[in-house]
């Protein structure tokens, strides 16, 4: 019978893998189609936050915003966050997005799932200046918030003939859904 062989030592996995990546930092930097395990990670820690820790996160999800080099991939997953936990705080930022074509639809989107007014004034004030599609989208978004105060804007622009036609029947639908509310 021949002699067993030497024992081995313990494989030790990832021994020279190196520093681990800050996935608060790596989901800025996501592109389309790209790995999104570090959007998961970010996701998974905001989803599975306490209530008590909410508003840090928050304040996390807002500073990865502000990082330079954030990608438009990167944006549209913080806004996603944003979405789930955010407050007022989150308004202010979101409504600069408003401002950038590559942002618009993740900051509406955002906004329009934040609770309070604050989130609505900021799509209110951001009709004046968008056009056609995006400014369709905010429409929506007012109806969906149910937002009364927008009744006089969307009267407006559903009178307004030398507004686009997809523009005037977002509001008259909005005008619709807001009186039947």
């Amino acid at each position: 019978m021949p002699p067993a062989p030497p024992a081995q030592p313990p494989v030790v996995v990832n021994a020279e893998a190196g520093p681990t990546r800050d996935p608060w930092v790596e989901i800025t930097r996501l592109t389309y189609g790209g790995d999104r395990s570090y959007a998961w990670t970010v996701r998974e820690q905001v989803i599975l936050s306490a209530p008590e820790t909410r508003g840090k996160m928050e304040d996390r999800l807002l500073a990865a915003l502000q990082l330079p080099g954030c990608t438009e991939a990167g944006r549209a997953a913080l806004c996603e966050l944003i979405a789930l936990i955010g407050t007022a705080r989150s308004v202010p930022a979101l409504a600069a997005l408003l401002a950038q074509p590559a942002s618009f639809e993740s900051a509406r989107f955002a906004l329009e799932a934040l609770p309070g007014p604050e989130a609505s004034t900021a799509l209110r004030e951001a009709l004046p200046r968008v056009t056609g599609r995006a400014k369709a989208g905010l429409i929506g978004g007012l109806a969906r918030r149910r937002d009364a105060l927008a009744q006089p804007a969307l009267t407006a622009l559903r009178d307004n003939a030398s507004e686009a036609a997809e523009v005037r029947e977002a509001a008259t639908r909005a005008l619709d859904h807001l009186a039947h509310a």
